[in-house]
């Protein structure tokens, strides 16, 4: 199977993208490395691309693929709060230009990087994908329109498509310097300066995070067996709230007893609390996460603790 991941020098593109090359399929990224976290993908075709520009995208020489994985595109709420016109018009356009592209190259498959941010606040958890999706963040616009696009685009053209809903993901190889994007990332490069921290809003809010390795299961699994159409959840099915999570990091890089949490203003836009409904994804693909949030936070800590003993040496 021909897979072309864009966004795929990234977190999560690179990731999925390992593990399809490991399991013997051919991949091609398509990347302009402004965000990326790894240089290159061993083994995959690297096409350097700006998905802005259909004149770059559109030159783009590429074989028959069978599925398309959209991940590129503005990936920060912050950033949408901060330029909401400029950075919603960027991640429009590069998904358009995805899916011209996914048309010409004869893609089967269109697999598409939303968000949780779709819903907006919501009165009763878990979430199911049937929920009218009510966004109250330029982001949370933004992704319900990429959706609306994608639905429209492929439902035109016979082109299955699944709208990855994805919550809170983390795991070992996040970009720590990021302090706009991840939740668990940025509390943790937090607690590893100091364990004086600030939360924007109450620690009594809770997500749904999900680890990187359930992650790249879930979309290679939506790849390979197919099936799934439209919106999917892509959660672990549990919740954090913010305090226990620092609180688990906290101890993990045993600090936990001087640990000292100061409650900021929130941020405008930032939902209160939310945990996925994944029995959607589980029924379409077998789907079953294996990493908890209180083990997979742990995880994270240990890994993000060691990678910052090893950079300052």
């Amino acid at each position: 199977m021909h897979v072309v991941i864009t966004g795929g020098l990234g977190f999560i593109g690179s990731r999925i993208g390992a593990r399809l090359l490991k399991d013997g399929h051919r991949v091609s990224v398509l990347d302009n490395s402004a965000t990326s976290v790894v240089a290159g993908l061993p083994g995959a075709e690297l096409h350097k691309v700006n998905l802005m520009d259909p004149a770059s995208s559109g030159g783009l020489k590429l074989d028959k693929a069978d599925v398309m994985m959209h991940l590129a595109g503005p990936s920060s709420g912050m950033a949408s709060a901060k330029d909401p016109v400029g950075t919603i018009s960027a991640g429009y356009q590069i998904t358009y230009n995805a899916l011209e592209l996914a048309s010409r190259i004869g893609v089967t498959r269109f697999l598409h990087a939303s968000s949780m941010v779709v819903y907006g606040n919501v009165a009763h958890n878990p979430v199911r994908e049937d929920l009218p999706c009510v966004p109250i963040s330029q982001y949370g616009i933004g992704k319900f329109a990429n959706e609306r696009l994608v639905d429209t685009f492929c439902s035109a053209r016979d082109m299955g498509f699944v709208n990855f809903r994805m919550f809170n993901v983390y795991g070992p190889g996040q970009n720590l310097a990021r302090t706009d994007q991840g939740l668990v990332s940025i509390f943790t490069a937090q607690l590893l300066k100091s364990p004086k921290i600030v939360s924007k809003g109450s620690l009594e809010r809770f997500r749904d995070i999900v680890h990187i390795d359930d992650v790249v299961s879930a979309w290679t699994l939506a790849a390979t067996r197919g099936g799934a159409r439209g919106p999917l959840n892509l959660g672990c099915g549990e919740s954090i709230t913010f305090r226990e999570l620092i609180q688990t990091v906290a101890d993990e890089l045993g600090i936990k007893d001087k640990l000292d949490v100061q409650q900021a203003e929130g941020t405008p836009g930032d939902q209160f609390g939310i945990c996925a409904d994944i029995s959607a994804l589980k029924a379409a693909t077998g789907f079953s996460p294996k990493m908890r949030p209180p083990e997979g936070v742990r995880d994270f800590a240990r890994w993000a603790k060691q990678s910052v003993a090893v950079a300052s040496k």
